[in-house]
């Protein structure tokens, strides 16, 4: 990992959230193939979804309405998301996958995302897309406190794109990253390391996939990437220089028309503290890139002097931290974790 990046560099994917129309069998699902422990309050009623501890990072499921789209294909589906796993593991998560009769593939030995590694493609049962990542020399932190289903932090992340250009130009400029140019990644392959060790990796496309979570027809879909806590605010009024705010509102049950027409924007994020961040700053803290995939930041406040591990500092901490410096007492209500 090198410390000395430029303002704004993103370090870690945070936590992501996937849809399911089954929120219990999502949970217990996670469980027994991640290791995946409750995290934040569990909306009881089961109309929203629920978080999950995974090591230094979380991940989530929203109940979604109808009924998901059926997947592409393993190592097909978009978006999806890998866990960084050590090589010496490799056997024992294929017999866990085995165990509980997971869709994967064998593992392959490959380079074609600028490192050198293992993968496994694997499914749940709402047709959500993983992997496991063991690459030959894994980064710091990458591992840490990852449980007796060794199991670590979220490795990556792999979006569609149109035009690879235009999403390398999209995010050198808001969140300084650079792509990695080894001989060894294809043509219709963009891949973005982010300065912890972990990656985004974009495929050309030609149409975009229904699952992506610009669409509006999906809740709550999205990946939060880590920011340092100092460069939390400044990244969003950069976007807000230079990007238009949608006034969609997803709760209010009207679709956009032709979503993938939209730019790249910023927009309401769905929390009663995204709700109250629009209300202090004006503008939304939720972004979507050109091709409709859904960001939002967090700070990070380094551990041990090395964001290899990092105290999250949330959309709700920010709040809260400002409206207690405004002598606003009480606690923003939250429905659900950030």
């Amino acid at each position: 990992m090198l410390e000395d990046q430029r303002p704004g560099s993103v370090y870690w994917i945070d936590h992501y959230v996937v849809g399911t129309n089954d929120l219990d069998r999502w949970m217990d699902f996670h469980e027994r193939i991640l290791g995946a422990r409750p995290y934040g309050q569990v909306d009881e009623r089961r109309q929203i979804g629920a978080f999950q501890k995974l090591t230094h990072c979380h991940h989530g499921g929203f109940v979604q309405k109808n009924p998901l789209p059926a997947t592409r294909g393993l190592g097909k589906e978009c978006p999806r998301y890998g866990f960084f796993t050590r090589q010496e593991d490799i056997d024992g998560h294929l017999r866990r996958l085995d165990q509980h009769q997971v869709p994967h593939s064998d593992p392959i030995h490959t380079s074609a995302e600028g490192e050198d590694g293992t993968v496994i493609y694997w499914e749940d049962p709402d047709g959500n897309e993983f992997e496991f990542w063991a690459p030959v020399h894994l980064p710091p932190g990458a591992m840490d406190d990852c449980g007796p289903l060794k199991v670590g932090r979220i490795s990556h992340g792999v979006y569609e794109s149109r035009d690879l250009q235009r999403t390398a130009d999209f995010y050198h400029r808001f969140c300084a990253l650079d792509p990695n140019q080894s001989s060894d990644i294809p043509g219709n392959t963009l891949v973005l390391p982010l300065a912890g060790g972990a990656r985004d990796v974009y495929r050309q496309a030609e149409e975009l996939g229904r699952r992506v979570g610009g669409r509006g027809e999906w809740r709550g879909l999205h990946a939060a990437l880590v920011v340092r806590d100092e460069d939390y605010l400044p990244s969003y009024r950069r976007m807000w220089g230079e990007l238009s705010e949608w006034e969609f509102d997803r709760e209010k049950g009207l679709l956009p028309e032709a979503p993938e027409r939209l730019p790249a924007r910023t927009a309401l994020h769905g929390s009663a503290a995204g709700r109250k961040f629009k209300e202090v700053y004006g503008r939304g803290d939720d972004f979507y890139d050109w091709d409709m995939n859904s960001f939002h930041f967090v700070g990070g406040v380094p551990e041990r002097s090395s964001m290899a591990v990092y105290e999250a500092r949330t959309m709700e901490f920010h709040m809260q931290q400002l409206l207690e410096s405004q002598g606003q007492g009480g606690a923003l209500p939250r429905e659900m974790p950030a």
